[in-house]
This record gives structure tokens, sequence and C-alpha cells, in this order.
């Protein structure tokens, strides 16, 4: 292939622009490998045959299915506002379940419809439940949020450290998601999402912008023949 000798600086921006375009590709490549092996294992831990809840929690339990056994607690039930599925808006019901040691395990009930100039309402029943939920680690975000909001049940977000002070109780480090339940309320939980997909479409740009640039280098220095 006829080249035009090109200038050493454009020959070595151009290596180091390629080998730093293809090692992040290959990162992102190893980043989404990683993530597809641990929705693979989260997948087969949800296929796990229930068990009654020992009160283990860590890598070993995520996204596993126990049956808990305990007294719900209306104190320390809330709402989670602007929560969709299906495209309607509404809420995720949340609500502690007091165990026979006394803690709290903080449970999310499933998702209530919003309806105009009611306020949310979801009643729990009473006296020993046993649920069938699937165990994951603890939700925290930090919204500032009003005063108003604060002093309601209705939140924004699940800050798990602000949830702590309303609790006035020992909590389980974990938010189970029931399955299971007699009442109207929805539980479609979806599978957690990893973003597999996304680290494979950044892997396949790296490597795009190192094609790009290799083929910029050739089309700039090809040497034309003279007529």
């Amino acid at each position: 292939m006829p080249l035009r000798k090109p200038r050493l600086l454009i020959v070595i921006a151009t290596v180091l622009f390629v080998a730093l375009t293809v090692r992040l590709g290959f990162w992102q490549l190893d980043r989404g490998q990683q993530k597809a092996a641990k929705a693979e294992r989260l997948a087969a831990m949800d296929r796990l045959v229930p068990t009654a809840w020992q009160g283990e929690i860590g890598d070993a339990a995520w996204q596993r299915r126990y049956w808990v056994s305990g007294r719900w607690q209306p104190g320390g039930q809330i709402f989670l506002d602007n929560r969709l599925e299906a495209g309607r808006a509404g809420f995720h019901v949340l609500a502690p379940l007091q165990l026979a040691d006394g803690r709290w395990l903080l449970i999310n009930r499933g998702w209530l419809p919003k309806q105009q100039d009611h306020a949310p309402a979801a009643p729990l029943p009473e006296g020993e439940v046993r649920l069938l939920v699937r165990l994951q680690p603890p939700e925290q975000h930090y919204l500032a949020l009003s005063s108003e909001q604060q002093a309601g049940a209705m939140w924004q977000n699940l800050d798990w450290d602000r949830y702590r002070l309303l609790a006035h109780a020992p909590l389980v480090a974990a938010l189970a998601y029931q399955l299971e339940g007699a009442d109207t309320l929805s539980r479609r939980w979806p599978a957690p999402d990893l973003g597999v997909e996304k680290h494979y479409a950044y892997a396949g740009q790296w490597f795009l912008f190192a094609t790009l640039a290799v083929a910029l280098f050739l089309i700039l220095h090809w040497k034309r023949p003279r007529p």
C-alpha cells in the first residue's frame, strides 16, 4: 500500500489513541461479562426452592426466595410516590414485619395505583402472617425532601437512614419484596437490570473509535499516484 511518510507526532498520537480505545473496549467487554455472570447467578438463586429464612443476609441471600413469619407494624408503613407500572402512576407500599426476635424486616408489599383526590391506603392484616419474599440489599437514596413530606407517610424515595429514625426498632439490613398475597396490590417485580447490554454497547463504541482512527490515518497518508 503506497503511503506517504507521516509525521512522528501523528504516528505516536494515533498509536496511543488506538491503544487506549482498544483497551477501554476490552474493559467494557470484561465488565459486561462479569455482570452477565452475576445476572445468571441471581437467576439461578431465584430458581431455588424457598426455605424458611434464618436471618442470613449478604451475597448468598440476595435474590433468593424465603418464607418469613411475623406481625405487621402499621406505624411503619410508608408510600413511595411516582412509581410506574404499565404506564400508570402509583405507589410502592412498604411496611415492616416484626419478626420473632423483635427486629423489623422492611417489606415492599407491592404497587398501588394512584387515585385522584384519594390518599393512598393499604390496610395491613392483623395477627401472625407467613409471607413468601425475595431478599435484596437495602436501597438508599439521599433526596432532600420538604419538611411536610418528611413528616408524613408519603415519601419520594426510600432513605434507609431516615427510615431507621422513623422505626425506633432494630432493622434487618435487607429489603424484602413480597411475592404473594390475598390483597389487591400488584407484585409484578421485574428482574434486576445490571446494565449488561450497556457495557457491550460501550465496548462497540470504543472499538469503532479505534477503527475510525486507523481508517483516518490511512486515508490522510494515502499516496496517490501521479498522473
